[in-house]
């Protein structure tokens, strides 16, 4: 059940190892990442980034007492640079509003700008766990971090890491197709909010999201109940506190009813 339930929302974490992919260059032996814009007439163009760069940008040591509870650890020590520092360095001119953060194990996060200078979110370049900790393989820089004595919402887009692009979008053009799904039923536009902040990273809908996890619709029949519960049952099953995939810390028992009602009317508007 967890081979098949693998990542219904991994923390992901990283910086971009180079790779023959396309998605990552290789400069020397150094590890980069992108950051991709559009210009003036909306084509798509990436400055490549490697970790002394970011780290030039003016890097510190920090805590943050909301990736050791969500992680359940305690005292990790990090190395991280505003994000809101690298956001200077860019020149916005189609209206973006927000960040997805490609990952390097197919994870994607999304994150409003205005989250970013709200809750001043640092991007880890080090993590030194306690000792005695261990380390889960995906648990690499690039880390997206919340300082101590910032408070945001205890939500999953919140601890997204592996990143190997940071690219500028609009939320609304998004998001927009897949909250039309949702109708105006008040439980399924609840549960598209909650899929949205904690699944849509690993598990993608009409080619949002990420692909760490698996396609829920392929997996789940959401038109019976007996589908519907199985996966409840799924969830709760793989993504508690003694996997390293505890996800279900961020979802409520209502929140995931909402997203079941949210995936049968989506799943019920694909067939039709």
């Amino acid at each position: 059940m967890k081979q098949i339930f693998y990542g219904f929302l991994a923390l992901c974490v990283g910086l971009s190892a180079c790779s023959s992919s396309p998605d990552t260059v290789p400069v020397g032996k150094q590890r980069v990442f992108r950051i991709t814009q559009a210009d003036s007439a909306g084509r798509m163009f990436s400055q490549i980034w490697t970790k002394p760069r970011l780290e030039s940008l003016g890097a510190q040591e920090i805590l943050s007492e909301y990736f050791d509870r969500a992680m359940h650890r305690d005292e990790t020590h990090f190395s991280a640079v505003a994000f809101s520092r690298l956001l200077q360095e860019f020149k916005l001119i189609r209206g973006e509003d927000a960040v997805l953060l490609n990952c390097f194990d197919d994870y994607q996060g999304v994150l409003p700008l205005q989250d970013i200078l709200r809750y001043d979110l640092r991007l880890a370049t080090k993590i030194k766990l306690s000792f005695g900790s261990r380390k889960p393989d995906w648990l690499n820089p690039l880390l997206i971090l919340v300082p101590d004595g910032k408070h945001p919402p205890f939500q999953e887009q919140f601890m997204t890491a592996n990143i190997r692009e940071i690219k500028f979008v609009r939320l609304n053009d998004y998001y927009a197709p897949l909250k039309e799904m949702a109708g105006t039923s008040v439980d399924a536009l609840m549960g598209f909010e909650a899929f949205k902040d904690n699944c849509l990273f690993c598990h993608s809908l009409m080619g949002k999201g990420g692909n760490k996890g698996v396609r829920l619709l392929d997996v789940y029949d959401f038109s019976v109940e007996s589908g519907r519960i199985r996966m409840r049952e799924d969830f709760n099953d793989f993504h508690d506190e003694d996997n390293d995939q505890d996800i279900k810390q961020f979802v409520t028992a209502r929140q995931l009813k909402g997203i079941v009602t949210y995936l049968k009317k989506f799943a019920a508007k694909v067939v039709a």
